[in-house]
């Protein structure tokens, strides 16, 4: 990051932060980008701890193991909504275990510099939450290198210059829009994961927000609560994990390219579900351990969206603006008294036995925790925004607050302002990352959510009051009063870039397809490419004519999607020649003829093969083409 944005983020007044509405908002307008974040397969992920995690050595691991598969290639997201200056709102969803205020800030920059205009508020920059996100954008050292592992400065500056990228992509689409919004539940995408509390509750609340151009559906924005992870650190894959399966799913349902984001809700306490098929595909090919289970998951979720979508409630004009405000977050903000939870610098993984008994808790639990220190403390402030999208009522929860948390802000937000709110389109893991927020008789009971919480059993109801302060600030266009300055963006990062190695022999196919296949076969290709800080190779399929086989909604099959998996196996590996050093990267692409879950892509009878770009160089790419195999169900 350029040393003149720093500047501009240390020397930036409060006031600065929140652009004057232009007196009327004018006509609708929305634009859409996705791009995929420029992880090396081989990073390490985040947010599981590292602690007995099979050992993986890669240029870009350093104490989580390094990724070697890739799933679901994690990506950036933005659908851009605005009836003019102070009348607009960002979506920007990204596959990251969570997102970090001084990364928010670094790209609230970034775009000031490119554009002129300060975006703080219309900005809701939201995390899916998938644990098979790349990890290492956080330069807090201490306690966050085993949350999200060592920072990688080369790495964090690549991915908010293509943040930016995305939203500058997403801000020139931007053309005539109407906005059409519905409200309804998905009971089977997830479930309760925590005892602790003595309930098995969800709120399965799913409302859309859907954006329509030159008379097409051309984007969805939905919030849902699943924690966004099915994959293990075992697995070393990187992927988006549930979150893009359900984008996928309900992508693939219509007739044409939609781009859909999932923003995470309230999903401290909601695992993702493992509905059962009716009628599961027969013979079809074996997967990896929780491949299935998330096209499952985004199977029942894509039933619940397009069932909703005839009730769309359809609007030319509708409300939309945003505030993002900053609030203390320390002891002395709390609350706490002499001898609760004294921790100055911020405490986590508060141990003692689970207690899942509503009636008791554990006596002397803020007493066992893990304390952050003066060095590498726990943040002491985080943001949040309030805003209007259409109808809804838009609130956003700095990391992972649990089901009852949320409905107490929202509830107390409709009680607060009942003429102004109704519906609540409620984002968490957004703008900011502090950990578990749960209520504080929860807190009580222990068990791992209490145990994230990095500012004790009051954190949660802390953060829910602040919640409905920033609310009445938007809705009164008033100050906070102990609104504290915006922290700057991690330091100015300082490295010595990157230089990728040598590929050998790039462009052979070291594994072909073969000559036939039935619907129990996983098509396994293998090619020698380039190093992984290019980017992994881009597969296309054709049929024999030619013709190139899309998605089931006409959109080209990319590397990203979760049709494709791949694989890296460098040779020689890193443990025995550390580097750099000229090495044969062979990459395997795997992709299965039919899956077990119905509506996901399936290759019909016929002839196919494989073509592969493979990129060498920052601008140099080989091809490579596969055989041709025939698929028949006789």
């Amino acid at each position: 990051m350029p040393y003149l944005l720093l500047l501009l983020a240390c020397n930036r007044d409060t006031d600065t932060d929140t652009v004057a509405p232009s007196p009327e908002p004018g006509p609708l307008v929305a634009g859409v980008a996705t791009a995929p974040i420029p992880a090396p397969l081989g990073i390490g992920t985040a947010g599981f701890g590292p602690f007995g995690a099979p050992d993986s050595t890669t240029p870009f691991s350093s104490i989580y193991p390094g990724t070697v598969r890739m799933h679901g290639q994690p990506e950036i997201k933005v659908v851009a909504l605005s009836r003019g200056e102070g009348f607009e709102v960002i979506f920007v969803r990204v596959d990251a275990v969570g997102v970090f205020q001084q990364l928010r800030r670094a790209l609230v920059i970034e775009l000031q510099e490119r554009t002129g205009r300060d975006l703080n508020d219309a900005l809701v920059l939201g995390a899916t939450h998938t644990h098979s996100g790349p990890g290492r954008i956080i330069d807090g050292g201490g306690l966050f290198e085993l949350i999200a592992d060592t920072f990688f400065p080369e790495f964090y500056d690549r991915f908010v210059q293509d943040m930016a990228d995305t939203v500058e992509a997403a801000l020139a689409d931007q053309r005539p829009a109407r906005l059409g919004t519905v409200v309804t539940t998905c009971e089977e995408g997830h479930n309760d994961r925590r005892c602790d509390d003595g309930l098995d509750y969800t709120n399965s609340a799913l409302p859309v927000i859907a954006v329509e151009r030159d008379g097409q559906l051309d984007a969805l924005v939905v919030s849902y609560a699943v924690h966004g992870t099915v994959l293990g650190i075992d697995d070393l894959t990187l992927s988006q994990d549930v979150s893009g399966a359900v984008e996928q799913a309900i992508e693939d349902r219509f007739d044409h390219p939609v781009e859909v984001l999932m923003l995470n809700a309230w999903a401290a306490d909601m695992a993702p579900s493992d509905p059962v098929l009716t009628a599961p595909q027969a013979g079809a090919a074996g997967r990896p351990d929780g491949y299935d289970r998330m096209e499952r998951v985004g199977s029942v979720m894509a039933d619940a969206v397009h069932d909703a979508l005839p009730g769309l409630a359809w609007e030319e004009e509708p409300a939309l603006r945003a505030s993002t405000r900053r609030v203390p977050l320390d002891r002395e903000a709390i609350g706490y008294a002499d001898g609760e939870f004294e921790y100055e610098h911020g405490a986590v993984y508060c141990e003692g036995e689970s207690d899942c008994d509503p009636a008791t808790t554990i006596p002397g639990l803020d007493a066992a925790c893990l304390p952050f220190n003066e060095v590498t403390p726990a943040p002491n402030q985080t943001e949040m925004t309030a805003g209007q999208v259409g109808p809804f009522t838009l609130i956003t929860f700095p990391g992972e607050p649990g089901t009852l948390l949320a409905e107490q802000i929202m509830d107390e937000a409709r009680a607060a302002f009942p003429d102004q709110v109704q519906e609540v389109f409620f984002v968490g893991y957004a703008q900011d990352y502090v950990g578990y927020s749960i209520l504080e008789e929860d807190w009580w009971q222990g068990g791992y959510e209490a145990s994230g919480a990095i500012w004790g059993p009051r954190q949660g109801e802390y953060l829910a009051s602040r919640a409905i302060d920033v609310l009445g600030a938007f809705l009164d266009d008033t100050a906070i009063p102990d609104e504290p300055a915006p922290i700057p963006p991690f330091d100015d990062p300082q490295y010595t870039p990157y230089v990728a190695e040598q590929p050998l022999d790039a462009g052979r196919i070291v594994v072909d397809l073969p000559a036939t296949a039935g619907v129990d076969t996983v098509f396994r290709l293998t090619v020698n490419g380039g190093d992984p800080w290019l980017g992994p190779p881009r597969p296309t399929i054709e049929r024999a004519d030619g013709t190139v086989l899309t998605r089931p909604n006409g959109a080209p099959l990319g590397v990203g999607d979760y049709d494709w998996s791949l694989e890296l196996t460098p040779s020689p590996s890193y443990d025995d020649a550390p580097g750099p050093t000229p090495r044969t990267f062979a990459w395997t692409l795997e992709l299965p003829v039919q899956r077990t879950t119905p509506g996901w892509l399936a290759l019909e009878d016929g002839e196919y093969r494989i073509r592969v770009e493979v990129p060498i160089g920052p601008s140099e790419v080989v091809e490579a083409t596969s055989s041709a195999v025939v698929i028949t169900r006789e």
